[in-house]
């Protein structure tokens, strides 16, 4: 009788649903500038700081952090190469910046992109050997086309997602027409033809067949035209189709600027979420520009339930994070590049005005002058980055800095 009660007990009992946090940043780009800074903080000995590394990335930790899993765009190969190919835009990076990525909170870091190819075949087989050193997960470019095209599969609470990871631009490079060679997944546009890429019925079809597979597919998508503010046509429409397909979301990266975060609707019903350009997560892009749009970012930060076990899983909140990246000169000249959270170096500047106020010496009005333009500057970057986003996907501003907007004024729609 008891054993009956308690399965009678059991069998009513609420399921809590199940629930799996994912934030998205874009471009980690490891230019030279940002490598020396980098070096010049790095600490003898000190393993936790990763030649430095962890300065340049720190400040936007918290954010990762409290995400299930993070994610990113790794747009250098890793390792230690002998003789690297060198160029104004061909990257390489040793593995201390994985571990540094590892540390400040990402748990992916995928591997599709236009710069996968810069140290050729060997880049791909050492990069995947470093992230799995770093204990990174990670999709995209693999020892051969099987494991660039398979997703990654993330899994918390019963639900899994998966992570396509796929790029449209190779810079001219291609893949081995071997297809047990190492391998990038690629679906090429028109005007850039790529050796072993997809074409764009092959790669629906993979997405319609992935997803069924898990309770839903994201595609990490490497596109668009650099420094436009807006999608092309062409992406729009893939975008479109990608859905209808059976992504979940899209999420996009490669412009190096900030392009529109929005909701587009399924043939068959629901809606599905398109982020067409995340921006630059951290770089040295306008770096003599400290208003400059290619140091926007934004972090996108989903929220996916299932109420019940068999049910299908839902987009329960979509919150944004504006970004900048500080790039300022310090003592002797030298450059310090960081990734930032905007609205954390906003609250900092607010309240060490509080602490200047009524002070009149020459230091103080120097320091006043340098924080309100600093301020104007980060105001006027939130207000743009606010015209990527719908208006309920930001926080909004603490009191103070809401004030101080009204006299400084916003940026216009999509510009620089």
């Amino acid at each position: 009788m008891t054993s009956l009660f308690l399965a009678a007990l059991l069998s009513q009992t609420p399921i809590a649903p199940a629930r799996v946090t994912l934030v998205f940043g874009g471009d980690v780009i490891p230019h030279d500038p940002i490598k020396y800074v980098a070096a010049m903080h790095a600490r003898t000995g000190d393993e936790a700081n990763n030649d430095g590394w962890d300065h340049v990335l720190g400040p936007i930790g918290p954010v990762l952090q409290r995400a299930d899993f993070a994610i990113v765009n790794l747009e250098t190969p890793v390792g230690h190469f002998k003789k690297p190919e060198t160029g104004e835009m061909v990257f390489n990076a040793k593995p201390a910046l994985l571990g540094a990525l590892k540390r400040v909170g990402v748990d992916v870091a995928t591997f599709a992109n236009n710069h996968c190819l810069d140290q050729h075949q060997e880049g791909i087989t050492s990069t995947r050997a470093f992230l799995d050193e770093a204990g990174l997960l990670t999709a995209g470019a693999g020892a051969n086309a099987e494991e660039a095209w398979k997703p990654l599969v993330l899994e918390k609470d019963g639900l899994r997602i998966g992570i396509l990871a796929v790029t449209r631009w190779l810079n001219g490079f291609h893949n081995k027409k071997d297809e047990k060679l190492p391998h990038v997944p690629a679906v090429p546009y028109k005007i850039e033809p790529i050796v072993g890429g997809h074409s764009i019925d092959d790669f629906l079809a993979t997405i319609r067949e992935r997803s069924a597979e898990v309770d839903a597919l994201i595609v990490f998508i490497h596109w668009g035209a650099e420094y436009k503010f807006a999608p092309a046509p062409e992406d729009r429409k893939l975008a479109q189709q990608m859905i209808d397909a059976g992504a979940f979301a899209v999420v996009g990266h490669h412009p190096h600027v900030l392009q529109p975060v929005e909701f587009m609707e399924r043939s068959r019903g629901g809606r599905g979420l398109v982020v067409f350009s995340l921006g630059n997560l951290v770089s040295n892009q306008d770096f003599d520009k400290p208003a400059g749009a290619k140091r926007d970012g934004l972090l996108i930060e989903l929220e996916l339930v299932r109420e019940t076990p068999d049910g299908a899983v839902r987009l329960e909140s979509v919150h944004g994070v504006p970004l900048a990246t500080a790039n300022t000169l310090g003592k002797g000249k030298l450059r310090n590049v960081q990734a930032t959270l905007l609205d954390e170096e906003l609250a900092a500047i607010e309240e060490r005005l509080v602490e200047l106020a009524g002070r009149t010496d020459a230091a103080t009005k120097k320091e006043r002058k340098e924080l309100e333009a600093r301020r104007k500057i980060g105001l006027d970057r939130r207000a743009r980055i606010a015209t990527f986003v719908p208006a309920d996907m930001l926080d909004p501003l603490a009191p103070e800095a809401a004030r101080a907007e009204g006299t400084q004024g916003g940026g216009q729609p999509g510009t620089p």
